[in-house]
This record gives C-alpha cells, sequence and structure tokens, in this order.
C-alpha cells in the first residue's frame, strides 16, 4: 500500500488523541446567587443611612413584623433620643386603655341649694380638664340656667380649677416652647388679661357676661374657689368622646389637648388633682403593666415639648406592636395618626412614593430632633410597626424627614417573594 493511503489516517488518529475532534462534555451553568429578601431590606437601609447626615448625626431605628413577631431591622435601637411629639403616642395609648374610649371631659355649673327658685346665693363653674371647651359650651351651660328659672343671683360667681393642680407650665418646657398655661377650666381661644387671672377667671366672665345679658341680675364677682359638697348641678357639658379627641390630637400633634390628657390621666389614675408627676407615674405604670421590662425611658409630659423626656426606638416599636393588638381601642389609636401624603403633619411628606395613603405614623420635632414612628403594610399585606429617632443634627430637619420617608417607603415596597 502506497505510504501517501495512510496519511489521511493519521492525521484522524492524531487530531482525534488531541481532543479538537472529540465532544467536550456540557458543563453546569452555575446558580444564581439570589439574596434573601429579609437581608436585601436591611442592606437597603443601610445604604441610605450613608447620608453625610450621620456624619454626626444619631439614629435608632426598630422595624418589627406584627405577623412573624420578627425585627426586620434594628439599628441603635436601645439608644435615648428626645422623643419629640412621638411622645403622644404614649399619651393617647395610656388614655385610651385607662379612660377606655367613651370617655368624657365634664364642665359643669353649680348653684348654692335655695328654696327660692328664682334667687340663687353663689353659682359654680367646675372644669375637670376639656381641652376643647368653647364660648359655645359656656353660653349654653348660661342657658340652661335661665331655663331653670334663675332670675337673681345674690352672691358671685364661682370658678373651680381644682381637678388639675395650680402649676402652669411643664417640666423642662423652654421659655419660648410655652405657647399655653394650662387650668382644668380653659378656653384654648381666650387668653387672660393680666389683671382678670388664669383663664379659669376668664371663663367665669364668659359665663357672668352671658347671662347678664339674658337678663339675670349678677350682684357679686367672679373669684375663685371650690364647689362645696351641698352645692346642686344645674347643667352640664359634655365633651367629645375620648376616640375623638385623640384623632384631634395626634393628627395636626396638638401639644394642647396633649398636657390636658397627661394631667387627666394622672388625676383619674393617681387621684384628683392631676399634675404632671401623677401623669408620669400612671404612664410608667401602664408600660409596666403592657411590657415585661420595658427599655429605659423617661417621660414628664404629654406632648413631647420637654428636653427631659428620653426613649428607643425599640420601646415606641414595642408600645406600637401592643396596641396593634388591642382589638377594642386599636381602630381609635390608629385612626388618630396622620397619613402619608393625605392628612395631619404627614400631609405633604411622601407624596408620589408607594407609601403615599398607605403608611401611617406620628411626626416628631424639636431643634435637632426628628423622629417618626407608626405602621405601614407591605406589598405583601404584612404589617410592620416601625420607629426611627435622628437627633444631633444641625440646621433644618428637612434632610432628616427625607431619610424618613425613604425608609418608610422601603418598608411598604418590602416583599417576601
Amino acid at each position: 500500500m502506497n505510504s501517501l493511503t495512510f496519511l489521511p489516517i493519521f492525521l484522524i488518529f492524531l487530531l482525534t488523541s488531541c481532543g479538537i475532534f472529540t465532544k467536550k462534555p456540557v458543563e453546569p451553568i452555575p446558580p444564581i446567587n439570589t439574596i434573601n429578601p429579609v437581608e436585601k431590606l436591611q442592606v437597603d437601609i443601610n445604604s441610605i443611612l450613608q447620608d453625610d447626615l450621620f456624619k454626626s448625626a444619631s439614629i435608632g431605628i426598630n422595624v418589627i413584623s406584627t405577623e412573624t413577631d420578627e425585627i426586620l431591622y434594628s439599628k441603635n435601637s436601645l439608644r435615648l433620643h428626645h422623643p419629640a411629639s412621638t411622645t403622644k403616642l404614649f399619651t393617647a395609648a395610656t388614655a385610651l386603655i385607662k379612660l377606655g374610649t367613651d370617655f368624657q371631659f365634664e364642665t359643669t355649673l353649680y348653684t348654692d341649694t335655695n328654696t327660692e327658685t328664682d334667687v340663687r346665693n353663689n353659682i359654680y363653674l367646675k372644669g375637670r380638664g376639656d381641652p376643647v371647651l368653647n364660648i359655645d359650651d359656656i353660653e349654653e351651660l348660661a342657658f340652661i340656667l335661665v331655663e331653670s328659672g334663675v332670675k337673681s343671683i345674690l352672691g358671685d360667681i364661682i370658678v373651680d380649677e381644682s381637678y388639675f393642680d395650680s402649676v402652669r407650665e411643664g417640666p423642662g418646657w423652654m421659655w419660648d416652647d410655652k405657647p399655653f398655661q394650662l387650668s382644668a377650666l380653659s378656653i384654648r381661644s381666650i387668653e387672660p388679661e393680666k389683671n382678670m387671672g388664669s383663664r379659669a377667671i376668664a371663663c367665669g366672665h364668659i359665663l357672668k357676661k352671658k347671662i347678664i345679658e339674658y337678663g339675670i341680675v349678677v350682684s357679686g364677682k367672679v373669684t375663685s374657689g371650690e364647689v362645696p359638697s351641698s352645692a346642686i348641678i344645674i347643667s352640664q357639658n359634655l365633651s367629645p368622646p375620648l376616640g375623638q379627641i385623640i384623632r384631634f390630637m395626634n393628627k395636626p400633634s396638638d401639644n394642647w389637648i396633649a398636657e390636658f390628657l397627661f394631667k387627666t390621666i394622672g388625676a383619674e389614675v393617681k387621684g384628683v388633682p392631676g399634675t404632671w408627676r401623677k401623669g408620669r407615674e400612671a404612664i410608667t405604670e401602664f408600660l409596666n403593666e403592657i411590657l415585661t421590662e420595658p427599655p429605659p425611658h423617661r417621660f414628664v409630659d404629654g406632648s413631647g415639648l420637654s428636653r427631659y423626656n428620653l426613649t428607643s426606638s425599640e420601646l415606641l416599636t414595642k408600645l406600637l406592636y401592643h396596641m396593634h393588638k388591642q382589638f377594642e381601642i386599636m381602630p381609635e389609636f390608629l385612626s388618630s395618626l396622620p397619613i402619608a401624603g393625605v392628612d395631619g403633619t404627614l400631609r405633604n411628606r411622601m407624596q408620589g412614593m408607594y407609601a403615599e395613603k398607605i403608611l401611617r405614623a406620628k411626626t416628631g420635632t424639636l431643634s435637632g430632633v426628628s423622629a417618626l414612628a407608626g405602621y405601614t403594610v407591605t406589598a405583601d399585606g404584612e404589617v410592620l410597626v416601625f420607629g426611627i429617632l435622628i437627633s444631633h443634627y444641625l440646621g433644618t430637619s428637612a434632610n432628616a424627614r427625607g431619610i424618613q420617608d425613604k425608609i418608610g417607603n422601603i418598608l411598604t415596597e418590602f416583599s417576601r417573594h
């Protein structure tokens, strides 16, 4: 056989042995690494916290699932901050649980006992801490007095504000944070004149003026005192139920209402007169009842004006978690919170974000302090509670609020799938 005949066979053998014509085995495609949804949530929040604000500012965050009890995110959750107006969450929760959603504030008109129907000696106007009392309410009491047949008052109009103590300003309030002085008998819109005395005296003058307009002769003056045990009730004004008043407080973050509630809690739980100390004791007892070991905290007023107040994001979320489980009062508590992009102090926040119209939370602002704490519902329908406390920054709160809004939006967009 010619040697050239063997050449193609040799070449095929050589190439095959080198693997050129041999089919390589198919290598499996490496699996794609998928990040755990909770880990992704944490990574996303951590990326937001890289903001230059936190080169000097402090932050505390805690996020809990109400369905799994899982802590989805936590950072410095026990670090103490001034809670600012998120203090109102503790005031609202204690009031709803200790007083009940149907609790009403009373303002009562009394007279001395008298056998004559048209003549009275003294009349008494007693306040019991109604934060929404108005001029029309006082005038209605005067009208009922007229309808009872009284023609003449020989004595004085005595105003009784003994349901609260005589301390008018809260502990630790700064001089430029004193928009009011508390009295158990007050109308917010009526500031007493310098020579008139307390807000209670101002209410007494409103009553006197109106009953004179109705034709009743008043011989005496408006003065302070207490209702004697022998006095009889002529008429009474009742406030809206507490469930509504909580909404009046939390939506716009009303400090006036919060402080009236704080002292009222003290009076109803610890005994008259209501004081800031008794309010503090009542809230401390409440937290000890609902939490086995409450994280460190201090509350000295009901609104958050005082910088003596201290709390942590962990305590905020534990309170919110507890309230979420209280079926009877949860609707009133939740409905009192501002809705992102819709109303209250969140009206202009998170607009155009996923959290708009979903997230509900209480805001808090003091100089160098910004807080946000509340509830949101994730893309999967899971209810989360969260607390975000930011402190020790200079300038406006706009940057801190922007960070809170981004975190709130991430929580609302969160999905486990």
